[in-house]
């Protein structure tokens, strides 16, 4: 079994298992004396998914700080380079990222809590290609031996989530969402540029899915949908 089909195998296991355990607590979700601990409650999480992204794959590891029953506040942190990944992304592959974010919970009694946030963030991610070709934003397409490549991309999140809470301190959150972002692509130290024709299929001039090989800034929108394994502390 290859790296990535241990990891994608163990995610599928660590999923199954959370969701096994989540599943038969919600037969018993009514309200009970551990209501306020579940309200009140701070967590630390990890990104099960983030890892696994197969362009752009990080560790992200979160805190999520309770200020009262319906709000919470919370902090990300991502890093991914060529030696924490399961893929062959190359030597020089580096990324990392902040995400912030507000809480706002729905008063219930139950144990599984639903949410409403706001997620600013910003990912700076860098590389070196070798043996490609890319849109400059003025001129005509090149191809090269060698360039560096760096991608910045900041924006803002509306997300929906749930927070399974169960009788174990670890449990998980399940999310989905949209956003806005921009990013802005750039190519510097280009060795043996040469202009070429890449023909009307050659690439994607709009950045929806080559979009690593287009320089310059771009606007567009996000969908959210992640996974979080988290420790449940108290206040």
């Amino acid at each position: 079994m290859t790296p990535v089909q241990t990891a994608k195998f163990l995610s599928s296991f660590i999923i199954v298992y959370f969701l096994s355990i989540n599943i038969l607590n919600a037969q018993k979700d009514e309200i009970n004396k551990t209501t306020e601990e579940y309200n009140n409650s701070s967590y630390l999480t990890m990104n099960v998914l983030s890892p696994l992204n197969t362009k752009s794959p990080r560790w992200r590891f979160g805190y999520i700080k309770n200020i009262n029953d319906r709000w919470k506040v919370g902090f990300d942190v991502g890093y991914g380079n060529h030696s924490l990944t399961f893929y062959d992304l190359g030597d020089n592959y580096e990324l990392w990222e902040v995400r912030p974010e507000f809480y706002y919970f729905f008063k219930t009694k139950r144990r599984t809590k639903k949410y409403l946030s706001v997620e600013p963030f910003y990912i700076h991610h860098k590389d070196l290609f070798f043996d490609g070709t890319y849109f400059p934003e003025n001129g005509e397409s090149l191809s090269y031996d060698k360039v560096d490549y760096k991608r910045q991309k900041y924006g803002i999140n509306f997300k929906y989530g749930f927070i399974f809470n169960s009788k174990k301190r670890i449990g998980f959150n399940l999310y989905t969402g949209l956003g806005i972002r921009i990013r802005k692509n750039t190519f510097t130290n280009t060795v043996n540029p040469e202009i070429v024709d890449l023909g009307p299929e050659g690439g994607d001039m709009f950045g929806f899915d080559n979009y690593r090989r287009v320089e310059g800034n771009n606007f567009g929108g996000n969908f959210v949908l992640g996974l979080k394994i988290y420790y449940r502390s108290n206040k």
